[in-house]
């Protein structure tokens, strides 16, 4: 499994905003300057059919309209025009907003699929991997989704922003890597911390973690714990697992 990190980042830091690129054609979370963060990278969003939003705020969906309206503008043959959306039925909605407040027609045009989060369980959605859901706790949101992503070789997970929650130890528990919030250095009912992460590697020894939706103070206290297992990468890192 291939895994871009195109942001590690919260929305007032100098980090891209949390945003992960899976085998080069799944989004996990679309948040505000994603598209040229993707330029940036040399991205070739044309390849891009699914786009999983973990929840409704604006530093995860906000870049969707711009997603669905590159592809319409910048279309090659051979490339699949289709996009699948994940996602809860309150970000659909603002997504679907967002589109027409937008003014992009290309947005509106374009091809694409709603799928709820809680039906990727028993559909089959993408070719290469299998997706299923696993609620999160964000305070004041009612739908935060984290996500099992597996191939034939490895399996990772995603929490998107979340507190420290049963769901989080459930994916946890399933999981080669969790890719995960780890905003602050005390977690709150919004978002895990450093203490947190160091509970859920004392609990699952095996389980390397990486870190993302950091504060930039944040990022640098967990450096210097030196932690095994706990990997802290910048914007445009690339792995191989």
């Amino acid at each position: 499994m291939k895994i871009q990190l195109i942001g590690t980042g919260t929305i007032a830091d100098i980090s891209n905003n949390a945003s992960i690129l899976i085998n080069d054609h799944i989004v996990f979370d679309m948040p505000n300057g994603n598209l040229k963060a993707m330029i940036r990278q040399n991205i070739d969003i044309l390849k891009i059919d699914t786009l999983i939003i973990s929840h409704t705020h604006a530093d995860h969906c906000f870049d969707a309209p711009f997603l669905l309206w590159y592809k319409k503008d910048y279309y090659k043959p051979g490339h699949k025009l289709s996009t699948k959306i994940v996602t809860d039925e309150i970000t659909r909605n603002t997504v679907e907003t967002l589109i027409r407040l937008s003014y992009f027609s290309s947005a509106r045009e374009v091809e694409k699929e709603f799928i709820d989060a809680k039906d990727v369980n028993y559909t089959k959605i993408c070719g290469d991997v299998e997706i299923s859901n696993e609620p999160m706790e964000h305070k004041d949101i009612k739908f935060a989704n984290g996500y099992i992503i597996k191939d034939k070789n490895v399996s990772i997970g995603l929490t998107g922003d979340t507190s420290y929650c049963e769901g989080v130890r459930k994916i946890a528990s399933k999981v080669d890597y969790l890719i995960c919030d780890m905003t602050l250095e005390m977690g709150n009912d919004s978002h895990i911390g450093i203490d947190n992460i160091i509970e859920l590697l004392k609990v699952y020894p095996n389980l390397k973690i990486i870190p993302i939706h950091m504060h930039d103070k944040t990022r640098e206290e967990a450096k210097k714990l030196n932690l095994d297992n706990l990997f802290i990468y910048e914007d445009g890192k690339i792995l191989e697992l």
